[in-house]
């Protein structure tokens, strides 16, 4: 698993927060890293909108891909899943406090000059892989109930 430093080295490598969770997450349901990124490739910084957090999303694909309903009408699975969902939730709330990015940073990255405060800041060095680190073991937890 990476750590924090490896994690705050990749987002200056353009790796963003869904990337990195949904690819450290991939081989726990039987993808690739490589797969991982890939799938989350659209999806940082709350998809760009400023909504909820990519690592949050890249921690939910992984958990839907293994616990997720293919069958129509397979409403037991599908409560299973957004039990699972809201598990995580429960526990990254409880952890940070919200879901968004803004919720989060306290700063809407849509904004230019929220965006150069957040580098000034250096949150992607220094909380933004907080957040992945917390996301991918809770969602490794969950993977392995």
């Amino acid at each position: 698993m990476k750590s924090e430093e490896q994690i705050a080295k990749d987002f200056g490598c353009g790796f963003d927060c869904a990337m990195q969770v949904a690819s450290e997450l991939a081989p726990e349901v039987g993808l690739t890293k490589e797969q991982g990124l890939k799938m989350a490739a659209c999806l940082g910084v709350g998809a760009m909108q400023g909504q909820l957090c990519g690592a949050v999303i890249g921690a939910l694909m992984a958990i839907g891909y293994k616990y997720g309903n293919t069958v129509s009408g397979d409403m037991a699975t599908k409560g299973a899943c957004l039990a699972k969902r809201a598990d995580f939730y429960e526990k990254f709330q409880k952890e940070f406090g919200g879901l968004t990015c803004p919720d989060l940073l306290k700063l809407d990255l849509r904004k230019p000059e929220d965006m150069e405060k957040a580098k000034e800041k250096k949150l992607f060095e220094t909380f933004c892989p907080k957040v992945c680190k917390f996301a991918i073991i809770t969602a490794t937890d969950i993977l392995n109930e």
